[in-house]
C-alpha cells in the first residue's frame, strides 16, 4: 500500500515545480517513464526535469552529488529519479482529479500571475533577462506557470472543503509547542565585520533597516524583499543565525551574528508562541495533513505502472 507521506516532495510539486520546470530541453528518445490511469508519462518529460534538479544539486553539493550514496548504498542520482518519476506521477494524478472537479485556470489568472513575477524581477527588462539566462521563452514559462497554479488550485479547493476543530488545533499545540514557535525576521548580510559594524552604525543613526538591506545585503534572494525571511521554525536556519533570532524581542535589532556565511545583523518583526498566536497556523497544518491524507488515496486507487529502471547501470 503506498502512502503519500513525504511532505518535502509535496511541497516540491506544488511551490518549486516552477522554478526547477522552467528549463529548455532536447528531444529525447521515444519512450515511457510510467504510465498513470493510462496516461503516458513521457522519457522526454522525464529527463527534462531530471536534467534540471541534476544541474542544481551538483550546484549546491559538488559535481559528484550524483555518485554518492546513502546509508543503504543507494546513490543520490538513484534517489533522484525515484523522486522525480513519484513527482511527475502525483501532478498527473492531481491534474486529472482537478478535470474530474472542474478546476481550470484561465487566461487572466496566468496573466495576473506573469504580472507578478515580472514585478518582482523588478520590471519587464530583467525579467527578460531572466528568460534569457535560463534559456526559456516566454511560452515555456507560461505553461509551466499554469501548471503550478492548477496543483496551488487543486489544494485550495481541498483546503476550503475540509475542517480542522479548535479542539484538534489545541491538541496539536499542546503535543508541538516548542517546534510550533516561529518568528518572523529580516536580516541584513555582509562579508566583513567592518562593513557589518558600518551598517549598524548607519541603523543607530536612523536609517530604514529595509532600505539597508536592500542596498547592501549580499543576500540577493532576501535583499529585494528588504531582507525579510518571513517567519520561520527552529531548526530551519543556521544554528548561530537562529539562536540569535529567537533571543531577540520584537522589534529589536541585533548586533553582529557570525555564521559560516558572514555577518549578519537581525531585525525582528514578529513572535508567535501561544495558541492563539499560532491557531491559525495549526488549522493549516492540519488541514494540509488531511489534503495529504487525500492525496494518499487517490494515489493508491490509481492505476500506476512505473516504466524505467532507476538503478545505475
Amino acid at each position: 500500500m503506498y502512502k503519500f507521506k513525504n511532505k518535502g516532495l509535496l511541497v516540491v510539486v506544488l511551490l518549486l515545480v516552477l522554478i526547477f520546470a522552467l528549463t529548455a530541453c532536447k528531444n529525447t528518445d521515444e519512450g515511457l517513464v510510467a504510465t498513470v490511469d493510462g496516461e503516458e508519462i513521457t522519457v522526454e518529460q522525464f529527463n527534462s526535469e531530471f536534467q534540471v534538479f541534476k544541474t542544481l544539486y551538483e550546484q549546491q553539493l559538488g559535481q559528484d552529488a550524483m555518485s554518492q550514496t546513502d546509508e543503504e548504498g543507494r546513490t543520490f542520482e538513484e534517489r533522484l529519479k525515484e523522486n522525480i518519476i513519484e513527482k511527475l506521477i502525483i501532478e498527473n494524478i492531481i491534474a486529472s482529479d482537478a478535470k474530474n472537479k472542474n478546476i481550470v485556470v484561465t487566461e487572466d489568472e496566468i496573466k495576473v500571475q506573469m504580472d507578478e513575477y515580472i514585478k518582482l524581477m523588478e520590471g519587464q527588462e530583467k525579467f527578460d533577462e531572466f528568460l534569457k539566462e535560463k534559456q526559456l521563452t516566454k511560452e515555456f514559462f507560461e505553461k509551466n506557470l499554469s501548471k503550478e497554479l492548477l496543483l496551488s488550485k487543486h489544494r485550495e479547493a481541498y483546503l476550503n472543503e475540509v475542517e480542522a476543530t479548535d479542539k484538534e488545533a489545541e491538541e496539536y499545540f499542546n503535543e508541538n509547542k516548542e517546534k510550533l514557535i516561529v518568528v518572523k525576521a529580516s536580516h541584513i548580510l555582509v562579508k566583513t565585520e567592518e562593513e557589518g559594524k558600518k551598517i549598524l552604525e548607519r541603523l543607530g543613526s536612523g536609517e530604514d533597516f529595509a532600505s539597508l538591506a536592500k542596498a547592501e545585503s549580499i543576500d540577493s534572494a532576501s535583499a529585494t524583499s528588504g531582507g525579510s525571511l518571513g517567519y520561520f521554525k527552529k531548526g530551519n536556519m543556521i544554528a548561530e543565525f537562529e539562536e540569535a533570532a529567537f533571543d531577540l524581542e520584537v522589534g529589536e535589532i541585533s548586533d553582529l551574528v557570525k555564521t559560516e556565511v558572514g555577518y549578519h545583523i537581525i531585525y525582528v518583526e514578529d513572535r508567535k508562541d501561544t495558541f492563539e498566536d499560532l491557531k491559525d497556523d495549526i488549522i493549516i497544518v492540519l488541514k494540509d495533513d488531511k489534503y495529504l491524507n487525500e492525496l494518499d488515496k487517490l494515489r493508491e486507487n490509481a492505476k500506476v505502472k512505473i516504466i524505467l529502471d532507476t538503478k545505475s547501470k
